[in-house]
């Protein structure tokens, strides 16, 4: 048995976080963040530079001068919230920024594209996603709701390019331990979910994504409902929790918002 964990104190709460990313170049680092990113406010430390940093808006990343590090990092990620994001993926593309993943709506619900800095290092800028669909149309005619975990091909189709060929988390439907898909009249996967059992009472949902042109109909709500049927049917006062930027959705379905929403089934 685990001992019991003491309440944290107040005076420990964490109020503030900055990536510190290695670099191969502090001045080309920084003149590449301000040039090409649009970072606004820079600073150095040492002659020449071994530490520096730069900001925009509330965001700062600091760059630390390590060399063979920088060599290894290509492909390691930093999330960056911002406002309109819309307006600064045109900006970045009229400045020449290399943009590895296109902008889109995301299946985690975000619309996000990534960008490439010069060691490697993506960077991955994420806003709201703003409907293009009437809310509460009726659910298609046709339509079916499947529990069951959704093909490589669907998945890769559904959740997006990220997901494709090498991008595709290795064993990440192997590891589902259900799923829930929904089908047309055809018979094609217009919608999925995966739901994970974490450790006994503990589950989560990821995926949650329904194709652009069947959005606006509740196809998700229907999946939704189907999976917490299906956990509650196999561990009934089971905790489900995932991460989410719709809140109002989640919270229609009996989710409450905390760090990530979650609800007990």
């Amino acid at each position: 048995m685990s001992e019991p964990v003491e309440s944290p104190s107040p005076l420990g709460e964490i109020i503030g976080s900055t990536a510190i990313f290695a670099s191969s170049d502090i001045p080309a680092t920084i003149d590449f963040y301000r040039r090409v990113l649009g970072f606004e406010s820079s600073w150095t430390w040492g002659e020449p530079p071994t530490f520096g940093s730069v900001s925009r808006g509330s965001s700062t990343i600091m760059f630390n001068l390590q060399p063979e590090l920088a060599a290894k990092v290509r492909g390691h990620q930093h999330w960056l919230r911002v406002l309109d994001v819309n307006s600064l993926y045109a900006e970045h593309v009229a400045r020449g920024a290399k943009v590895v993943s296109e902008i889109a709506d995301r299946p985690w619900g975000v619309r996000e594209y990534v960008v490439e800095d010069l060691d490697g290092y993506h960077l991955r800028f994420a806003g709201d996603i703003e409907s293009h669909t009437a809310p509460s149309a009726a659910f298609p005619e046709g339509v079916r709701i499947v529990r069951r975990v959704p093909t490589t091909e669907e998945y890769m189709k559904l959740a997006g390019p990220e997901f494709h060929e090498d991008h595709m988390p290795e064993g990440v439907l192997e590891r589902t331990w259900s799923g829930v898909v929904a089908q047309s009249a055809e018979g094609e996967a217009i919608g999925m979910l995966r739901v994970m059992c974490d450790s006994p009472g503990w589950f989560s949902i990821w995926h949650v994504v329904v194709a652009p042109e069947w959005r606006g109909r509740r196809i998700g709500e229907r999946m939704m409902k189907e999976a917490l049927a299906m956990v509650h049917e196999a561990s009934p006062g089971a905790w489900v929790f995932l991460f989410t930027f719709k809140h109002g959705f989640y919270q229609k379905l009996g989710f409450e918002k905390q760090t990530l929403e979650m609800r007990k089934v």
